[in-house]
């Protein structure tokens, strides 16, 4: 009766599947592939091809690190190459995970196929599915911990003994039971607290590795009373026989009076419970009480057997207080009761972790001596596996077919977008696509300006496309985290989608989902080269369809290349539109001077050269925007441009700055930081303010710029980079040196070639053309439409000498824009350095309310457009058309 306390490994027996071997390569059940010598795949089974869902075809001819690694070169610990150097078998395991974010787990076998003179040619593997073994395995250690509580926990006295009898282990029931203490019964022969020990030492003795059962035995306490107890002994037996045994000891003092009633009882009960595997209860169906339960069950319901045994089986399974047919379930045992005969039905129950599994149950009827039925067996067999692999399959078709629908919608857009010629129509019409997809999102798209150096404005597209477009790029330059946006764009090799919710995003795209809840984003690819970046997202959660995303995917994979070539077009019309007017600019450099004209050829020169350019100048010329256009039109364009304003930092500070330093170099460093010159490695360091900086860091600057290696500040190790250096200052550098605050050997290093700015007051000629380039650009931020300046006013703005330069001139157009209400700028709207006339009141315009209020609303909204539309009671549609009219975009 008590062989319910013996330990059992707790799983039941894996139900054995008889498997059918075709003689036929491709029906083998486990995927198998063959490989040549350089890792090729030259032959695979239908399994292996539905193991990636791809057809056999696109797999053929793929390395094996391309196609299981997604790797570009072969792995350092590669088992096919130790087969084929060995020319024997290997066997590891292989973990592979699913897009259900399943992980299959499989032992992989590869075997060389070798030629008559004992070469191996080609290696054959065999995968193995073993998921669910070491599923079990796991779940085996889990009841391995749970049954050593139960040891720790229950009310049986448990020990081992060794080959000699000894006892190496007792648990403190079994000390309780004695009246010892655990340490008094540790080492100690278990004969000495037999009373009578003749049978029990003649039974361990005798047949010692076998079980021992002994039903009663007078045990001595510490006291010197008797305990009555069954004695159960299970032997211990290793590689070298017979270790020992366990055994555990129950208290039947109070048992003896009811054990002869209930012995025939618990024999049926005995011998049912060991011919089965599955899960077992023996119910008595006029009270629904739990005669009997297997280990099985009791492991799945995560209960003790006292527990079970103790209550119903609607208590136990479903955690209900009345049988299961007062609330409408059907319930087999009570139907097997009425019409004595055996029921199965398929029912869905939680495990003792929470989790529902399939069971299919079956219930047979126990008659007494009148053919009643006296008691209902109930199995159950678990077949989540088999119904989970049925909707697997079901689901693998229905997935098929949805593919097979986006393929075919994909191709009649290709076709659509193939015959647009106008970039704007292109786009336009992908951004319609996107808005029915997605209608409550928005949508951002960056495309790369032909020479890869910003991003298009988009002005001529969609207003709810534009708008955001501008708005984000005005963000990305207020926070200086354009070049980094580029440069990361510009590193891709393929297109990947981006998920807000992926961890380990890269923190150039992290950047591009601030303020938002959820959404993605798709690097645009003409062949290997990033053209642009497609965004869909939202400030609210959305959960966007991974098939929809893929569609996107393949959209522009299609597309890539034909929007390539309309940016190219037009870049290419608008040159032969720039070169029939004549050069007036050059970037974002403005002037038509002899002067200008000059300063445009030599930039022309110097940008084809990786010398080091000096740029000089007073401040306000320009200085930056000169080393922009050389960077632009260099060697090192597609890298980043990165300024370092020596001025703008303590001494102390510079040279970490300039180099980076490594952890622990000073006081606060706390990690690693790279510093400018390794962040422009492939471009442009541009050093603005050189003239300030101390005689020490010109030593440091002067190796740089000698060999291009340096050291990070703290660091010991070397780092050559590649990095074109520019530099400017607004000092006379050949003064400095002469006044001992110059290095004269990094004065010569730096001036290899020079080039210097003219003042505004010595190309006045070129003041109406920038007042004009100032009057366009502020007009359309204030949103308004401010034509010309009033001639008899023009001559202010040419006698004045200007000392700060073009950067005075821009902001004095800027306070004139802004105070103009007018359709002409005169005297009244310029600053008062300029004249001494009052300014006149402004004038309170119904347009400059709108835009006032939609400004002040945007800030308080923090530029939040969803807010800022409902605040205003406008769609969010109407919010965009205005912010593209008033020109909003510095919120």
């Amino acid at each position: 009766m008590l062989k319910r306390f013996w330990f059992s490994d707790g799983k039941a027996v894996a139900q054995k599947k008889d498997l059918l071997l075709s003689h036929y390569f491709a029906e083998a059940t486990d995927p198998v592939e063959i490989y040549d010598r350089d890792y090729r795949l030259i032959m695979a089974n239908r399994s292996f091809s539905s193991l990636y869902d791809l057809p056999i075809d696109e797999l053929i001819g793929k390395f094996c690190y391309e196609l299981l690694h997604n790797r570009k070169l072969g792995c350092q610990d590669c088992y096919l190459e130790k087969v084929f150097q060995s020319g024997q078998s290997h066997n590891w395991e292989e973990n592979l995970a699913k897009e259900d974010e399943q992980t299959l787990i499989f032992d992989v076998r590869a075997t060389p196929v070798k030629d008559q003179k004992g070469v191996t040619t080609f290696a054959v593997k065999r995968w193995h599915d073993v998921t669910g073994e070491k599923y079990r395995q796991y779940e085996l250690k889990n009841a391995e911990e749970k049954y050593q509580t139960i040891v720790d926990m229950t009310k049986e006295g448990i020990f081992v003994l060794d080959s000699r009898a000894k006892i190496t282990f007792a648990n403190k029931r079994l000390a309780e039971m004695l009246g010892c203490r655990e340490d008094e019964i540790i080492g100690s022969s278990i004969f000495d607290f037999v009373e009578h020990d003749a049978v029990m030492k003649d039974k361990i003795e005798q047949s010692p590795g076998v079980l021992v059962d002994i039903e009663e035995i007078e045990l001595l306490k510490k006291d010197g009373g008797n305990l009555f107890a069954h004695i159960c002994l299970s032997a211990l037996n290793g590689n070298d026989g017979y270790k020992g045994s366990v055994g555990i000891i129950a208290d039947i003092t109070y048992l003896r009076a009811v054990e002869a009633r209930n012995r025939s009882t618990q024999e049926l009960s005995q011998r049912i419970i060991n011919s089965i595997t599955d899960s077992l209860l023996v119910i008595d169906p006029k009270t629904y009480r739990i005669v009997e339960a297997n280990d099985p069950f009791i492991e799945r319901v995560g209960l003790d057997e006292a527990t079970v045994l103790t209550k119903t089986c609607y208590e136990i399974m479903r955690g209900r207080s009345n049988p299961c047919a007062t609330y409408g379930t059907r319930c087999p045992v009570r139907e097997t009761a009425l019409k004595n005969r055996s029921n199965m039905v398929e029912r869905i129950y939680p495990d003792g972790q929470g989790k529902e599994r399939i069971l299919q149950i079956s219930t047979y009827p126990l008659l007494d001596n009148q053919q009643a039925v006296k008691l209902v067996i109930r199995l159950e067999h678990d077949i989540t596996d088999k119904r989970n692999l049925e909707a697997t399959l079901a689901s693998r078709t229905n997935e098929l077919e949805k593919a097979n629908n986006k393929l075919k919608t994909l191709f009649e857009i290709s076709k659509q977008l193939a015959a647009i010629s106008s970039l704007a129509d292109l786009i336009n019409h992908i951004y319609g696509t996107g808005v029915k997809i997605f209608p409550n999102s928005e949508t951002v798209f960056l495309l790369f300006n032909e020479d890869m150096s910003g991003f298009l404005s988009l002005k001529a597209c969609d207003a709810n496309l534009a708008v955001p477009v501008n708005l984000l790029v005005i963000r990305l330059k207020n926070e200086r985290r354009m070049e980094e946006l580029i440069h990361f764009l510009n590193q891709l090799k393929e297109a990947d989608i981006f998920n807000l919710k992926d961890r380990n995003l890269p923190a150039p795209i992290q950047m591009l989902f601030n303020n938002y809840a959820s959404g993605f984003g798709i690097p645009i690819f003409m062949r290997q080269q990033c053209i642009g970046y497609f965004q869909v997202c939202s400030n609210q959660h959305i959960i966007y369809d991974p098939e929809d995303r893929q569609f996107f995917h393949a959209l522009f994979a299609q597309v890539g290349s034909h929007i390539r070539r309309l940016i190219l077009h037009d870049a290419e019309i608008g040159q032969l539109r720039q070169q029939v007017v004549g050069r007036i600019s050059f970037g974002e450099i403005i002037g038509q001077s002899q002067a200008m004209q000059k300063i445009y050829d030599k930039i022309n020169l110097v940008a084809s050269s990786d010398a080091t350019v000096l740029i000089t100048g007073e401040n306000g010329t320009g200085k930056e925007l000169v080393a922009k256009a050389i960077h632009r039109i260099g060697h090192q364009r597609k890298g980043p441009f990165v300024v370092a304003n020596c001025a703008a930092y303590a001494p102390t500070l510079l040279e970490s700055e300039l180099f980076g330093h490594d952890k622990g170099a000073f006081t606060g460093a706390v990690r690693q930081k790279k510093g400018r010159i390794e962040r422009a490695e492939g471009g442009t360091l541009f050093l603005d303010e050189i003239g300030n900086i101390t005689l020490e860091t010109q030593v440091l600057l002067l190796r740089f710029l000698q060999n291009h290696r340096f050291e990070r500040v703290g660091g010991e190790e070397t780092i050559k980079v590649n990095v074109r250096v520019l530099a400017a200052t607004n000092m006379n550098l050949q003064e400095e040196v002469n006044a001992g605050r110059f290095r004269s050997d990094f004065y010569y290093r730096l001036n290899v070639v020079t080039l210097h700015l003219p003042p505004l007051r010595e190309r006045k000629e070129d003041i109406p053309l920038l007042a004009q380039h100032f009057l366009k650009k502020y007009s359309l931020l204030e949103g308004k439409k401010v034509p010309k300046f009033d001639p008899d006013d023009m001559h202010l703005l040419l006698d004045y000498p200007w000392p700060g330069n073009v950067r005075q001139l821009e902001n004095a157009i800027s306070h004139a824009v802004i105070l103009c209400q007018g359709a002409v700028i005169n005297k009244y709207h310029l600053p008062k350095f300029l004249t001494e006339s009052v300014d006149e009141p402004i004038t309170t315009a119904l347009t400059e309310n709108e835009r006032r209020l939609i400004l002040r609303v945007l800030r308080e909204c923090n530029g939040n457009k969803h807010e800022t539309a409902r605040r205003l009671q406008i769609s969010r549609s109407t919010l965009y058309s205005k912010i593209n009219r008033f020109k909003l975009y510095e919120i």
